[in-house]
């Protein structure tokens, strides 16, 4: 039996050197399975009927009504945090940089924050890693805006939602239930105060800085407004902002921030605030009256009777266990009582507090703030690895991955001179050439240097000198002979140019605007 007790006190455990330990319950009967390398055995308890879940309609609650309170010897589901805070790869950790400012003879409150966990982006908080007076470690899950939890090293958790508080270990054995109907409300009204005011979302900590791009189309006339794709500036994921346009000499004006308020750092630094700061704070906790730290600091004072531990193990006594399950009870009970302790240590307003009648999260947040960033030490440090980011261009046909890279923003951006494809323009190009005739070999081409990759097109010479790109064919096939670019105007083709050079003998007309219009890369 001794075997048996130690089962339960220690089964909220993940592991330990005899083995593993797994829980299996009905409603009468308990399992504990040891297993060890070398051996096995089955140590089980039959309890009596009075194993089934107890109900007290009218427990203890001076200040409350409709209060009903249940407990369990076992249940077959019970909560658990989101994340096991024992598995590293599951989730990402800030770490604040605590050591660095306590340094600095800075104070913080004896319950305070040491990591922050967040789902596999790096954007939403999951849970909290907090410390207390004793350096022990509890986690607070935030990942629902609807309720709140503690969970303890061996997972014993307490939970506090709409519909009341509930405690419960990692294999659901002994759980506690209070349910308070209107909770929200009748705490409102114990504690005096209106409903919360939703507070504004705090702006990013963003820096902006103007950057100056000179464009020039494939023929160096500056881009327009007009031009099909419009340009597109970004630092990483996010858009900068065109403030100034020239066209008659290409100089755009951006505005852009760093990092963004699309990059995973800036959408992460929205979420703390979010999600840490005013979800413990200041927004009304569920979406209801009061918020969390008011919740928190009311139970403290109008809860004493429902959430003391002889009120807790009342109802775990009516379950008829013997004299050593009684000892179980205690023990988990206790661990039931730490957990709220931990909760009015972190949350409560009521607390003699040498900084004054502030929360002891608050007081820490606001000490943080003072030497450094909270959020931004917490995001910067996770998304660290996203640096640096890419400027980046799209516009017309013309996509530049990385004009540059940047770590921070820059306080005297330098302008650049960057070519873009404009494909309602004429196909200007580089390395215009005439073709030759090889004597030898009998056959006529172009230098490899005028040739546009595998795109049919080539850069020749105009009668007029310029160079640009036309579509390689037959000679048949060109639609005019001529000698100067307006023969081809003269013959019916405004806009085409007289190709010389070619292998066709005689200058001919050619559409200056097809291998632009086709995408084929020019710049």
């Amino acid at each position: 039996m001794a075997n048996a007790t130690s089962t339960v006190t220690s089964s909220v455990q993940s592991s330990e050197s005899s083995g593993s330990r797994t829980w299996s319950a009905s409603a009468s009967t308990i399992t504990a399975i040891t297993s060890t390398e070398t051996s096995s055995k089955n140590n089980t308890w039959t309890l009596s009927s009075a194993a089934t879940p107890t109900t007290s309609l009218n427990p203890p609650a001076a200040n409350f009504t409709q209060v009903t309170r249940t407990a369990a010897i076992a249940e077959a589901t019970c909560y658990h945090l989101p994340q096991d805070f024992n598995i590293e790869d599951e989730r990402r950790r800030a770490t604040l940089h605590n050591e660095e400012i306590k340094k600095g003879n800075t104070t913080f409150p004896s319950t305070y924050i040491e990591s922050v966990s967040f789902n596999s982006d790096g954007v939403d908080p999951v849970f909290l890693t907090l410390r207390d007076a004793s350096n022990g470690t509890y986690h607070m899950d935030i990942s629902n805006g609807s309720y709140v939890s503690v969970v303890d090293s061996q997972y014993n958790a307490m939970l506090i939602d709409e519909q009341g508080i509930h405690f419960s270990t990692k294999s659901c054995a002994y759980d506690v239930s209070i349910t308070i109907k209107d909770m929200y409300q009748q705490l409102e009204r114990l504690s005096g105060e209106v409903c919360s005011k939703v507070v504004s979302s705090k702006r990013m900590e963003e820096s902006s800085f103007e950057q100056i791009l000179y464009l020039k189309d494939q023929c160096s006339g500056g881009i327009k407004r007009t031009l099909r794709k419009y340009p597109t500036l970004r630092i990483g994921d996010s858009d900068c902002i065109d403030t100034d346009i020239d066209s008659s000499t290409g100089k755009w004006t951006f505005t852009c921030t760093f990092p963004g308020s699309d990059s995973g750092n800036s959408k992460c630094r929205a979420a703390v605030n979010k999600d840490i700061v005013r979800f413990l704070l200041t927004d009304p906790f569920g979406g209801a009256c009061p918020d969390l730290s008011t919740v928190v600091t009311t139970l403290e004072t109008t809860a004493q009777d429902m959430l003391s531990a002889s009120s807790l193990k009342e109802d775990l006594y009516k379950l008829d266990l013997d004299g050593m399950q009684k000892g179980v009870v205690d023990d988990v009970v206790e661990k039931y009582s730490q957990l709220w302790g931990i909760f009015k240590q972190a949350l409560s307003k009521g607390r003699k507090i040498a900084f004054g009648k502030l929360s002891a999260l608050e007081l820490y947040i606001e000490a943080y703030n003072k030497m450094r960033s909270f959020e931004g030490d917490i995001c910067d440090d996770l998304h660290d690895g996203d640096l640096p980011f890419n400027m980046s261009l799209q516009a017309g046909v013309t996509s530049i991955a990385s004009i540059t890279s940047l770590k921070a923003a820059p306080e005297s951006p330098k302008p650049f001179n960057i070519t873009v494809q404009d494909p309602t323009q004429i196909a200007c190009c580089k390395n215009g050439s005439k073709s030759s005739f090889d004597g030898s070999k009998g056959a006529c081409s172009y230098p490899g240097n005028a040739t546009i990759g595998k795109s049919g097109c080539m850069c020749g010479q105009t009668a007029g000198g310029a160079s640009i790109a036309f579509e390689y064919m037959e000679c048949a096939n060109f639609v005019s002979q001529c000698e100067f670019d307006d023969d081809c105007a003269s013959a019916g083709y405004k806009k085409y140019k007289c190709l010389t050079g070619s292998c066709c003998g005689r200058g001919v007309c050619f559409d200056p605007y097809a291998c632009s219009q086709k995408g084929v890369k020019l710049v």
